[in-house]
């Protein structure tokens, strides 16, 4: 792609501290998440608008849009883990995805969900040898985070079986230790799944001999939120998946706490923000499914002119890690702009459904990828920079390959039978003393002193 300078005032915006970035004022956000925002107390707005990225994704599942580094098409796909103290008022996060899940996914799910509950009554009460009608064809995308990988894998198949494509799933937990305790057992261990889960066209697949199991080789999609406190993301991030890229995938929001401050009280929405959200919301459903139910086509979104922003962003960052180097820095700064230009794509896609001016879109989208790519990047940094760093270190040196000195290097110009003796104890060798004389004799290396002493050609 052809390279253009920047705006000098973007060119700086790129270059500022998290500090000196904001995002759109609370007004000027787009819907949704603009009513959210504007009734969150001061110290829960961007914490707020964080809580509203992953479940709008989650509806937004047809949108899809080109990043500028990857060479296949992208999906609205985030992670989010919204991290505090004990009682420090994270269920806000759970009211948020209340509002916008309650009508429109979840009440998809229940109808399905009814109509598995009823095959599973049926089944029960039927009389030996009763034939019944094939078990119902469902698409069910709201999942608990304590599901198995069978179960999961088979409900990405039905999407590809009924409708002919992929879905975003959505999961929220309150509690990151469901996560984490139902991953202690195998089957509902979703670490692996989370990382293809994250890029669109990342396949997983299970293949069992049992009748019993289900198999299948499926794109699984996963838009997802939890709740958690410091410990229980120590536990679920563990080693293995602070060095396997799991932290990378998330958007991590820590909540700041003072000692002492009262809890955070969000102001009732009015009639006016209640239409605004129900009508956006109905719109996201309507560019998913039909009045029939079927599916409706993609939605190729033009992100090609956040692209030189993305660019000089990335190679600042790259720049600065090799100045420094700081390779978690280096590894973070990849999928911190990743998530970012997804959260802008996804507020530029509601700002079009809300007829805002183009230019005016770009304008505002454009700063919420800076602002986001700097608040992703600082709080994976914060957070695990410092362990991605010791982990990374202590492997390097492990890899290393041992400097052991050669043999034959290792002597003197002239030297006896027990000297090479010796050094071929030192270095751990079996060969025997008399073999390696012979060899270097016959390649003309050494030439003989006596019987016992040897010089180097």
């Amino acid at each position: 792609m052809t390279q253009t300078t920047l705006p000098l005032e973007e060119e700086r915006a790129t270059l500022s501290p998290l500090s000196k970035l904001s995002l759109p004022k609370d007004k000027d956000l787009p819907p949704i998440i603009r009513e959210v925002v504007t009734n969150a107390p001061a110290n829960r707005k961007v914490p707020a608008f964080v809580a509203c990225l992953s479940p709008l994704c989650a509806l937004s599942t047809r949108v899809r849009l080109n990043y500028y580094y990857d060479t296949r098409p992208s999906a609205l796909l985030l992670q989010v883990i919204i991290q505090g103290a004990q009682s420090s008022g994270k269920s806000f996060a759970a009211d948020i995805e209340s509002l916008i899940m309650n009508n429109t996914l979840k009440e998809h799910d229940r109808n399905m969900r009814r109509q598995e509950q009823e095959y599973r009554e049926l089944k029960k009460r039927r009389k030996a040898n009763e034939k019944l009608d094939e078990e119902p064809q469902t698409t069910i995308r709201v999942v608990p985070a304590t599901i198995s990988k069978t179960v999961l894998t088979k409900r990405a198949d039905m999407f590809q079986r009924i409708h002919g494509d992929t879905l975003s799933f959505w999961m929220f937990a309150e509690e990151l230790a469901q996560v984490t305790d139902a991953g202690k057992a195998g089957y509902s261990n979703l670490r692996t799944i989370m990382r293809t889960a994250y890029d669109l066209g990342s396949l997983f697949g299970l293949d069992f001999a049992s009748d019993n199991s289900y198999s299948a080789i499926v794109d699984i999609n996963v838009c997802s939120m939890f709740c958690a406190t410091p410990a229980a993301v120590d536990e679920y991030f563990d080693k293995k998946a602070i060095e396997g890229g799991n932290i990378t995938r998330c958007i991590l929001c820590p909540l700041d706490e003072s000692i002492g401050e009262d809890g955070a009280i969000f102001t009732p929405y009015t009639p006016q923000q209640h239409k605004v959200i129900a009508d956006t919301l109905q719109q996201l459903m309507a560019a998913t499914y039909t009045a029939d139910g079927l599916l409706q086509p993609t939605i190729n979104l033009d992100m090609s002119w956040l692209d030189k922003t993305v660019c000089h962003w990335c190679k600042t960052k790259g720049l600065e890690a090799s100045k420094n180097g700081n390779i978690a820095l280096d590894v973070f700064r990849k999928r911190s702009s990743v998530s970012a230009f997804r959260v802008a794509a996804l507020c530029y896609y509601l700002y079009k459904l809300d007829k805002t001016d183009e230019q005016v879109a770009q304008k505002r989208a454009r700063q919420i990828y800076l602002y986001m790519a700097e608040y992703i990047l600082e709080s994976l940094l914060n957070r695990w920079g410092k362990r991605f760093m010791k982990a990374n270190n202590q492997r390097e040196q492990e890899n290393q390959p041992e400097a052991r000195p050669q043999l034959f290097d290792a002597l003197p110009d002239v030297f006896t039978r027990e000297q090479l003796r010796l050094q071929i104890s030192n270095q751990g060798l079996v060969t025997s003393e008399r073999n390696f004389i012979y060899v270097w004799k016959k390649q003309k290396l050494i030439e003989l002193i006596d019987k016992n002493t040897f010089k180097k050609r």
